[in-house]
């Protein structure tokens, strides 16, 4: 990572990086998700991946635990999981 990197972060990379998301319930959402964490994640089978439906099952939240490596990935799959109609919230 260069200097200039560094300055631009809070993370030292890689990490252990959560990522959290508030979406609709819909099979094909959780589907969606699981494929941008596949692309963008080259040990994608390591991911401690939880789903857990709200009270009245109005919304689910996804939650991925993954070594992140760079800025660089963060932003393109927090950009990528953003723009999936389905997805209210990606912390």
């Amino acid at each position: 990572m260069s200097e200039q990197e560094q300055k631009e972060t809070f993370f030292e990379f890689p990490c252990q990086f959560p990522i959290k998301i508030m979406a609709n319930p819909q099979k094909e959402t959780v589907e969606f998700v699981l494929g941008v964490f596949e692309k963008y994640v080259p040990n994608h089978d390591k991911i401690d991946f939880k789903t857990k439906e709200s009270k009245t099952g109005k919304y689910i939240s996804i939650t991925a635990i993954f070594e992140a490596n760079s800025k660089e990935q963060l932003d393109n799959i927090y950009k990528e999981i953003s723009a999936y109609p389905e997805v209210h919230m990606v912390l």
